[in-house]
């Protein structure tokens, strides 16, 4: 009986977490669903392990993520002039200013905090979504052209973990893609497929080439920011550091840099 209600404390339902986040019961669920709050079904309902929301509460800080439109505004102005030509004079001034400040915290000695500062900052340029698939799904999932590789499926990674395929979608294909490889929404700790979702009709000159956004530097520190290990976060602040290094080297006028 002791057992059972150390078990039974160390959990908390939906609504007490979302009384604790201060924020309403539909977004701990869509947080669920992108995985970016780890929760286990127990019976009918989801159970939040209370370390988890401290952990959000830790990182939440100050400030709020960007719009997605500002999110890949940034993506753009990170990825070169070439993708960022479509915007506005304005939006690409305050694009490079946001980059600035980010690429600042990206320095930061605290690698917990850095971390969360990339994932707040482009949270919105898609929605995560979690599945879990069957292991021999996997090697034709990967090699299907609605997929654009990312995150840890990606070589530039440094990781390329073989067991989880990460990916950027649009939302157009999502549907087909849980229909033909059978994807079943998962928590976190049973998740090995990772999609993040981007909405067909967004207007961003990037959603025209996702293969070449998922594979920027930026985008691939934002993807490995938001798993949960000590690894893919040195990763994320590793891709911070090449992007702030490339670019004061393009404005050096230096082509083809490189740190190593």
């Amino acid at each position: 009986m002791k057992g059972r209600r150390n078990v039974a404390g160390r959990y908390v339902s939906v609504a007490e977490a979302a009384q604790m986040l201060g924020v309403h019961s539909q977004r701990v669920h869509q947080r669920i669903r992108q995985g970016s709050l780890a929760a286990e079904k127990i019976g009918n309902q989801w159970a939040i392990e209370r370390d988890e929301l401290r952990r959000l509460k830790h990182h939440a800080g100050p400030g709020r993520p960007l719009s997605a439109k500002s999110a890949w505004d940034l993506l753009a102005v990170a990825a070169g002039d070439e993708a960022s030509s479509g915007l506005s004079p304005s939006a690409r001034s305050r694009a490079r200013s946001r980059l600035r400040n980010l690429l600042v915290h990206g320095s930061s000695a605290d690698l917990e905090e850095a971390a969360a500062h990339i994932v707040k900052a482009l949270r919105n340029r898609a929605e995560r979504a979690l599945f879990a698939a069957s292991p021999r799904d996997l090697p034709d999932l990967r090699e299907d052209n609605r997929v654009h590789l990312s995150g840890v499926s990606l070589h530039e990674s440094g990781l390329s973990f073989g067991d989880v395929a990460e990916a950027y979608v649009s939302s157009d294909n999502l549907n087909a893609l849980v229909d033909d490889y059978l994807l079943s929404p998962a928590p976190r700790s049973r998740a090995n497929v990772i999609l993040h979702v981007v909405p067909s009709d967004a207007a961003n000159p990037l959603h025209e080439a996702l293969d070449d956004a998922a594979r920027s530097p930026l985008a691939l520190a934002a993807d490995l920011a938001e798993h949960d290990g000590l690894r893919e976060k040195s990763q994320a602040i590793r891709c911070l550091a090449d992007l702030d290094f490339r670019l004061v080297a393009r404005a050096a006028g230096v082509v083809g840099a490189s740190r190593d």
